[in-house]
């Protein structure tokens, strides 16, 4: 899920290969010299062995065929014992003249080791090595065999590719091993904590996009609670920016509105001496209503603070009903009102907020005129997305309203409308990880779709 060429996995994966394959060769290099002096010293021990069974025998009175087979079995062209400084050479050469370089592994040093190993693997000669050392079974005597180069070389090479195998599964398990843990402790959450942002981004008013920090207490941990904390300072100071945006939007349609509510309100004030003086009364307390009214909604929009998002499971229908039954005048006569949705659909989202949502986009089709309102369920994205379909037959929306929906104070197309219903209907849907989009209007009635957040616990 996480995983992209040039990545941060790919990244981690690549170093710990190569962190492991630089290990294996600094561990193979004085691991080929370890076994080169293993080696050669393996040969001595065989061919004084043979030396000693025939120590009693006299060399010229030995069978040919005996000698070749020893030799054959030590692996030697020739072999030496030397006896407190004699020399006495007791099969194959007969002399040293045949010798191309001389070894003594009783002073053969670690980087000397070192470098005639990795010399004896590149040289292409074939020489012949004298090699010494003191025997195993008297240190007077010191042993010397003569080996052809090109079988320490071969068996060396053998060695090395067996390491290399070993080296391969060895580099492979460990990075996979660490790549899992690194990925694990590190990549994914880090993975996770870019997810979130981009997702914050994205839809910065959405209280679901904000991260949830895990119970680490490490510096993921910490970054994960400083990001959740820093998201929702973002999203309140973009709402109350919206808020007073719209505030001041609303000013001066407020001060027109005002005007002339309290014009009305004087006129009539100084009818009070007539005597239709219950009627004229009645005019000035709707005109002082109107005010208030108008007041009040406005300092609700620009001062309230959306409640936490607590979602619940909740049958759909129940809540398209209760929204239906707090706009009476919807449920009026001369009206008809259908609730389509299926009896027992789950959905999981705040039900308080849902309500007022529903609440205000049926509400804005009985005030914009419309005599018959449904409601039915759309569902989407194998079922995990469900759409609440609210059409009317009202006259439809004026281009203005249109332009306007969603703008505070400025989406309405009616004197004594406000213009915060659907603002806040969106918001309260936008919150919870829905929406409240505009499908078509026109004069054969006007289409919402009421998005509701997703429910992937839903079983059809």
């Amino acid at each position: 899920m996480f995983w992209k060429k040039g990545g941060l996995s790919a990244r981690l994966l690549r170093l710990t290969v190569l962190f492991v394959m630089m290990a294996e060769v600094l561990i193979y290099v004085p691991s080929i010299a370890h076994f080169r002096v293993r080696y050669l010293k393996k040969q001595l021990e065989t061919a004084e062995l043979a030396v000693l069974a025939l120590d009693a025998t006299a060399v010229g009175m030995m069978d040919a065929g005996l000698q070749r087979r020893l030799l054959e079995r030590a692996g030697a062209v020739g072999i030496a014992v030397h006896r407190q400084g004699t020399f006495k050479l007791m099969l194959g050469l007969q002399g040293h003249e045949k010798v191309d370089a001389y070894i003594d592994l009783r002073r053969v040093g670690q980087i000397e080791s070192v470098i005639d190993a990795l010399m004896t693997l590149f040289r292409g000669e074939n020489r012949i090595l004298a090699v010494t050392d003191t025997s195993h079974h008297d240190t007077v005597l010191s042993v010397e065999t003569f080996l052809p180069e090109a079988r320490l070389r071969r068996v060396m090479r053998d060695f090395s590719v067996w390491v290399l195998t070993l080296s391969i599964f060895i580099s492979v398990s460990t990075a996979a091993l660490v790549y899992l843990a690194l990925h694990r402790l590190f990549v994914r959450p880090m993975a996770r904590l870019t997810v979130s942002m981009t997702a914050f981004r994205d839809a910065p008013e959405d209280e679901t996009r904000i991260i949830r920090p895990s119970d680490r207490q490490d510096e993921i941990g910490t970054t994960e609670q400083a990001l959740a904390e820093m998201q929702r300072q973002v999203r309140s100071a973009l709402l109350q920016r919206r808020r007073l945006a719209g505030v001041g939007t609303a000013v001066a349609k407020i001060s027109h509105d005002l005007k002339g509510i309290l014009t009305a309100a004087m006129l009539e004030s100084d009818r009070l001496s007539d005597p239709t003086l219950p009627p004229v009364t009645g005019g000035l307390v709707r005109a002082l209503e109107r005010a208030v009214t108008l007041c009040t909604r406005t300092l609700r929009f620009a001062r309230d603070e959306p409640s936490p998002v607590e979602f619940g499971v909740h049958v759909l229908h129940d809540i398209v009903r209760d929204a239906a039954a707090d706009v009476p005048d919807l449920l009026a006569a001369g009206r008809t009102f259908r609730n389509e949705i299926s009896a027992a659909l789950p959905v999981r989202l705040d039900r308080e907020m849902t309500v007022r949502a529903l609440a205000n986009v049926l509400r804005n089709a009985v005030e914009a005129g419309a005599h018959m309102v449904q409601v039915e369920e759309k569902r989407t994205d194998n079922d995990t997305l469900v759409i609440v379909r609210i059409t009317d037959d009202g006259p439809g929306l004026l281009p203005k309203a249109r332009r306007n929906l969603f703008q505070p104070f400025a989406g309405s197309a009616r004197p004594e409308g406000t213009g915060l219903g659907l603002p806040i209907a969106r918001e309260l849907m936008v919150i919870q990880g829905g929406d409240v989009v505009l499908v078509q209007t026109g004069e054969a009635g006007t289409i919402f779709e009421v998005r509701l957040p997703p429910f992937h616990g839903r079983h059809s």
